[in-house]
């Protein structure tokens, strides 16, 4: 199975053909993914443009909205143009590559889809267009959160004074912001993921290593994605930043966290009752990433524990009157068996 499914030949190509003159390359590009929250991806605007810093510049990826997102960010930014260098999408289906003079006003790109691509399909329209635009660092940042003060530069100089070729930011609950909410991680065979912590917050360095870092806030320098191509968007949603870092920690990249640079996450949003489509997904992806990056042997044995396991989850949720999220699971366990996914399962 090809571990690399967006090539970076294709990155560099497109690169080359938008390197004429024009505004400057960001030095950092701030990718947010917009789906149906135009509330949550406005307060993560406003808490960027609070610590702006010349050379950054935000890139808005609206992944087929169906409610008015689209509409209201457009009429947001026109309305702030002599603030706000703005960049309006030439139509709903192409990113475009307007280039204006040099400006020291915030720039903010709006790029549509067109139809929702999923967590990685949308973020990789957005890095596209970063690359194109030659920027050197690539950040990931989820609209439900709150970007605290100098957060942003702490994590990019950060990420610098370590080396680092990824890089992650301390993250806490946006409604508890003294309990943190992702501080790193490691990987696993069960889950391939687990979230930890530092021993001491008091006592760690301002960086520290980590396994892999969640695409909640995920800082990548340009030449990852040249070496080890962009997200897999095989996968709809979930565990495309763990499979992400892996392909990373192959290639021996590093990957710290940078506990000065904070932000806060809306949690309790993930927190609310489960649904058939977060079920069909999670199980979905979680045995494609499995699969992906383990043996034979070693997925066979996955297979038939996980199955175990659903087992004993769906006598839970029957007990609860859940029959639709047995249904999801399931279905989700017996989809896998095709790739790529069944594009009829990736309608929310």
């Amino acid at each position: 199975m090809d571990s690399n499914p967006e090539k970076a030949p294709s990155i560099l190509r497109e690169n080359a053909a938008s390197s004429r003159e024009g505004a400057a390359p960001p030095y950092l590009a701030i990718l947010v993914l917009n789906y149906n929250r135009y509330e949550d991806t406005m307060a993560c605007l406003k808490s960027i443009l609070e610590g702006w810093r010349e050379g950054y510049e935000v890139i808005v990826v609206d992944n087929g909205s169906s409610d008015s997102s689209l509409e209201r960010l457009r009429a947001w930014a026109e309305d702030r143009r002599g603030a706000l260098e703005f960049v309006p999408p030439a139509d709903q289906t192409e990113p475009i590559r307007e280039e204006g003079g040099a400006s020291t006003l915030p720039r903010l790109v709006l790029l549509c889809t067109g139809r929702n691509l999923g967590f990685a399909g949308g973020n990789n329209f957005g890095i596209r267009y970063a690359l194109a635009r030659r920027a050197t660092w690539v950040l990931l940042l989820n609209n439900d959160t709150v970007v605290e003060a100098e957060a942003l530069t702490s994590l990019v100089e950060g990420a610098e004074r370590a080396g680092a070729d990824l890089a992650g930011c301390s993250i806490y609950e946006y409604d508890r912001p003294t309990r943190p909410w992702f501080l790193g991680g490691v990987f696993n065979w069960w889950g391939d993921r687990t979230i930890t912590s530092p021993p001491s917050l008091t006592t760690s360095p301002a960086a520290v290593e980590t396994d892999w870092i969640t695409g909640c806030c995920l800082l990548v320098r340009r030449e990852v994605f040249e070496k080890i191509g962009l997200l897999d968007a095989r996968a709809f949603m979930y565990y495309e930043d763990g499979d992400f870092c892996w392909r990373a920690a192959k290639a021996g990249l590093k990957r710290v966290v940078v506990l000065n640079a904070r932000i806060r996450h809306k949690v309790t949003q993930f927190m609310v009752t489960d649904s058939p489509f977060r079920r069909y997904h999670g199980t979905w992806s979680r045995i494609y990433f499995h699969r992906k990056h383990r043996s034979a042997f070693s997925h066979a044995f996955f297979l038939v524990i996980f199955a175990l396991s659903r087992l004993v989850r769906s006598l839970v949720w029957l007990l609860q009157g859940r029959r639709d999220l047995i249904s999801a699971s399931w279905r989700a366990l017996w989809d896998s068996r095709r790739q790529p996914m069944n594009a009829q399962s990736t309608s929310s």
